[in-house]
Order: C-alpha cells, then structure tokens, then sequence
C-alpha cells in the first residue's frame, strides 16, 4: 500500500490537490475531518476537551463550540499543545483505521496540514507539499470571508514554507490557475505515484537508468538524502548504528550520476535480514551483495554487504547496509571525506568520469570500468591521505 502524506499552508490549495489525487484513484483521508469526527458529539475525545478546557467550549447543543475553543487556545501556545495532545492520537488512530481496512494495492493519500509540525513525515512513503505565494493565500482566504487580520495569524501560526519543503519529497506550486494546477497533478499521478506503487505492489526497487548520464551537482541531494535516512531510522532504530551520505552525490559542486548513495553502518549484516519485511513495507527492497575487494583486504567475505534500494522513481537510491568496522565500511566514509578534503583527488576522479562517460553509454559498463581506478588509485591515494590528516573513521 502506497502512503502518501500530502499537506500545505492554509489558502495554499491542498483540498484542490486532494480532490483531484481522490478523483485519478486515490484513497483520500483528511486529518481535518477526522479531527471533527473525534471530538463529535458523544465522543470519548469531546469529553476530554471539556475535561480540561471547561464546559464553556460547549455550544447550547453539547457540540464543541470551535470559535470558542479557538479563542481560549489561538493565542496560547501552552493550551494549543493540550488540545494537540487530546486530539492528534485520536485523529492517528481513527486514519490508521480507516487505511487498514483498504485494500493491499490502495494508493492512500492522507491530508495532514500540520505534517511539518507533527513529526510523521518518515512514516509515509511520498510527502507532498502543496505552496503558493502569502499574498494569493491571503486573498484566497479573504474570499472565503476571513478577514485578513485573522487570515495572516493563521497562516503565522503554522509552519514556513521552508519549514514543510524540509520534510517532503514533492513540492507543487500552486500560483497559477486551477487547469494548470491540475495538469501538474496528473503528471505526479502518472510518472511518479503510480509507477511507485506498482514497484510496492511487486516488491522491487526502482533501477538507475541503464543509459549513463552525469549531472552537476544538486542541492536537492542532501534533501533527499535526509528524506530516505528518517525513513530507515523509523524502521531500525538504534539498530542502524549510524546514517550516512557517500559515493558522489555526498561531494559538494561534484557530478555525479542522479543517484543518492546512503551507508547505513550496522553491528553484523543478520540484523538487517531480521528487518527486511519491515524495511519492504517503508519501501526498501534488496538482496545479499558484495563489494569489490581491494589490496591487503583480498578476502570476499570481508566485503560482504546487504544491497537495497527504494521504490520511489523520483528518488532513486542505493542502500548499503556493512557492518560495523569492515574494509568496505570505513573505505566509503574515507573515500566520501577525502574527495571534500582534497581538491586534486576531486579533479581526478572528475577526469576520471568524463573519460569513462565518454566512452561508455552504459550505467553498468561505465561503473565496471571504474573499479580499476578504485584498486590502483583511489584505494592508495586515500589511505595515505588518512595517515597524513590522522582520519578516521568514525564509529557513532
């Protein structure tokens, strides 16, 4: 089951986004209805509302007076945390409800405006965030009848634009009309959400492109690599000793192919098999896998490691999972840090790449081809950059 996390500002057009995800196919849940729905009438959630802000919150017909409540917390960041308390594990428990009894191959799409402030962003599989400049959001809102004092607390009141884009993979802007808002919708439905949820279904990772392409350098990498790291820590725990970005993407003004290359450091690779259906369901699917091996380390078993990557075809990923203090453990940390460090190393290795890809069309051929770079010179260069600089590797 595909989940999706989709949120935005108030007035930034992520009920239109919703409606037009609902209508291609999707499952929508909306965390607003629902936090309706906990504290109705009746509910065990209303009376804990009362419970704490009082009878005075009450309408003449025993409904939560919402306008009420609203002045009582709006202003008070302490009272809005206790009303969060109350209502969010409610609301959490009635969509884990409501998607557990959809079907398998469901592609759920659950509206959460407070996502970035939540902290659930880790445990879906896309977060998308819908935006639109202040000034649009606040006629918008003015439309709707808000007035535009009310309208700009509001909007202050939630997270930044900056603060939501940190946690989603997906940003869709939504300064045009609404046909233009749709079209960009449809194309995220089709290139993107359902190819996902096709390689869920199979059980498969998405494959790099067979044919070779070499990019410059994208700020975006270090986004995404946090995206996928949040996601393997929800599932592993402590279990995952430590996180890293390496190979090229991890070099700052590097090329590098679009791929993010993540360590994930472990105390003995049968702990990762011990995750895999729980890794499959975030998903992350692979297999045994070695390293090359290199000079004084010649033994096969010694660069053993476990391969995966993600199903997402908007982020591809290669996971490797080494355990801790192994050859090829500590050679993608050194190698990562000796490429930042030393600018005649990042030169070569350049040269390196554009020979290969000129030669190559391959992603397969080209990357076969670079081994022998890696024994003969990359291998050398940087163990003697460590000795020199006293680098090591570092365990936590």
């Amino acid at each position: 089951m595909l989940r999706v996390a989709l949120t935005g500002g108030i007035g930034a057009g992520k009920s239109t986004v919703a409606a037009k995800l609902s209508e291609l196919g999707a499952r929508v849940v909306d965390a607003d209805a629902l936090s309706r729905e906990v504290v109705a009438p009746n509910t065990e959630g209303l009376a804990a509302v009362v419970s704490r802000f009082g009878p005075e919150v009450l309408d003449a017909d025993g409904a939560l007076d919402r306008a009420a409540l609203a002045t009582i917390v709006f202003d008070s960041p302490h009272a809005r945390a206790e009303l969060e308390a109350i209502v969010h594990p409610r609301v959490r428990a009635r969509a884990r409800e409501l998607t557990d009894a959809m079907p398998d191959d469901a592609i759920v799409v659950q509206d959460i405006p407070l996502l970035a402030e939540t902290g659930q962003a880790p445990g879906f599989h896309l977060n998308i965030d819908v935006e639109a400049p202040r000034e649009l959001r606040l006629e918008r809102l003015a439309e709707r009848g808000l007035p535009r004092e009310d309208a700009i607390r509001r909007i202050d009141a939630q997270a930044s634009d900056a603060e939501r884009r940190e946690v989603c993979d997906v940003v869709l802007h939504n300064d045009g009309d609404l046909h233009e808002l749709e079209h960009r919708v449809k194309l995220l439905w089709d290139e993107r959400i359902v190819p996902f949820a096709e390689n869920l279904r199979l059980g498969r990772y998405e494959p790099r492109p067979d044919k070779l392409q070499l990019v410059h350098s994208d700020p975006e990498w270090a986004h995404r690599f946090e995206h996928l790291a949040a996601r393997i820590r929800r599932v592993m725990g402590p279990s995952a000793v430590r996180i890293d970005h390496v190979g090229s993407t991890a070099v700052p003004d590097f090329p590098a192919k679009d791929v993010i290359d993540i360590q994930v450091t472990v105390v003995a690779l049968p702990l990762v098999d011990a995750f895999e259906d729980a890794l499959g369901d975030a998903g992350f699917f692979g297999k045994v896998g070695q390293d090359t091996p290199k000079p004084e380390f010649p033994s096969a078993e010694e660069w053993e490691k476990r391969f995966y990557g993600y199903a997402d075809p908007g982020n591809i990923a290669h996971i490797h999972f080494r355990s801790i203090e192994t050859p090829g453990q500590r050679f993608a940390l050194l190698f990562r840090d000796w490429l930042r460090d030393d600018p005649q190393a990042r030169a070569d290795y350049a040269h390196v790449k554009g020979v290969l890809a000129a030669k190559f069309d391959s992603t397969r051929d080209y990357t076969e081809a670079k081994e022998s770079w890696f024994s003969t010179e990359a291998w050398p260069r940087a163990n003697r950059w460590a000795e020199e600089t006293h680098w090591h590797a570092p365990v936590c």
